[in-house]
């Protein structure tokens, strides 16, 4: 027997009319994408923060600096802090909305406080800060009720001084600051960058300035028993403050390393490298470096524990303790040469050409520094 089954035509058309698919404009952006990396630009994704350390989790130099340390680099890396008025340290004080570990705490303050970090950008180039791009600042902040903060970008070339600064300087809002409270609370500001920035002037950095006046006119007059605590620290491209990128402690201390390196430990000897003796009382040290330094010419700041000396070298099992003064040698993308006079007493067996190996001591350290 035969049996015949019909069924009804289907109009693909309305079929797909009918589909009712609620991916907004951003999920539309996604569909219509042509690659992953399209995906990846539509949606903001991969790495956004153009602040190093932001969460304040890298403390090479020390975690603490009192007042009277002028506008320096001292205590979180890859931030300036003006402390001629004040101190400033690492604070397990966060936001409970946050996943931060760290803030920096500044305190005991009687004039303007101002933290900076310069980004670095190409030289020769605004790097990404072309005109007419949107920068937005955000960060979590509390402190003291009447302190208030303002943000300022400038253009700068090398150096934390405001000398520096390359037209058009100071891009800040003279009618915007943010009133503190004793509660943690997020802002944020977008900044459109203008015309007029001339690449020949040697732009080296987009300077980040987040202080309590704006340079021209005083916002506070803040008292010694003031205090400010502030985290999470974010600029990016858009005009949009996302989430805080959180990277790895390695990749943020990676990041660091580019334009400081420390070697020393509170209580331990550190190694610091192998080498020879030049003369019987001067050596040449080969030092490794963990990431190659941002420029080829670095400063050096040697830190000195209880005793004045910081530097322990060997040759064979006859160890010299001195204050000995690094001088830079050769330089290459993994290590350095550092010369060093009076890093040994001359006894024997200290002939030139004779091996060394060398120590940072408990309790001091030696700072190899590539800042802008």
């Amino acid at each position: 027997m035969t049996v015949n089954i019909s069924k009804p035509s289907i109009n693909i058309r309305e079929k797909l009319a009918e589909l009712d698919k609620p991916s907004g404009i951003a999920g539309e952006a996604v569909l219509r994408a042509d690659s992953v990396q399209d995906v990846r630009d539509s949606i903001n994704a991969g790495r956004r923060n153009l602040i190093i350390n932001g969460g304040f989790d890298v403390w090479q130099r020390g975690t603490s600096i009192a007042r009277g340390s002028g506008n320096t680099y001292h205590s979180a890396d890859r931030f300036l802090a003006y402390t001629n008025s004040a101190g400033n340290a690492r604070s397990t004080d966060v936001p409970s909305e946050s996943p931060h570990t760290y803030s920096m705490k500044v305190d005991d303050f009687t004039g303007s406080l101002i933290i900076d970090q310069l980004m670095e950008v190409p030289t020769g180039t605004v790097g990404p800060f072309k005109a007419g791009t949107n920068i937005t600042i955000s960060y979590w902040a509390k402190g003291t009720t009447h302190v208030k903060l303002m943000n300022r970008l400038m253009f700068r070339q090398s150096g934390g001084s405001s000398t520096n600064e390359v037209s058009p300087a100071g891009l800040y809002d003279h009618t915007k600051s943010n009133s503190l409270s004793s509660s943690w609370q997020k802002f944020s500001q977008t900044y459109t960058m203008p015309a007029g920035v001339t690449v020949g002037s040697g732009i080296q950095a987009l300077n980040l300035s987040i202080r309590s006046s704006d340079g021209v006119s005083a916002v506070i007059s803040p008292a010694a028993a003031d205090e400010i605590f502030i985290t999470g620290i974010q600029v990016e491209l858009g005009s949009v403050a996302t989430d805080f990128e959180h990277r790895s402690y390695g990749e943020e201390l990676a990041l660091c390393q580019r334009y400081c390196y420390v070697i020393g430990h509170p209580s331990q000897v550190i190694y610091l490298g192998t080498g020879s003796m030049y003369t019987s009382t001067a050596v040449n040290l080969s030092v490794p470096l963990p990431v190659q330094l941002r420029s080829t010419s670095p400063s050096f700041t040697r830190v000195t524990n209880g005793t004045g000396n910081w530097l322990n070298v060997y040759v064979g099992a006859t160890g010299t303790v001195s204050n000995a003064s690094p001088l830079q040698g050769d330089y290459t993308q993994s290590n350095l040469r550092i010369y060093m006079t009076g890093a040994h007493s001359g006894s024997s067996p200290s002939a030139p050409g004779a091996g060394v190996w060398s120590m940072v001591l408990a309790g001091a350290k030696l700072i190899i520094s590539s800042e802008l």
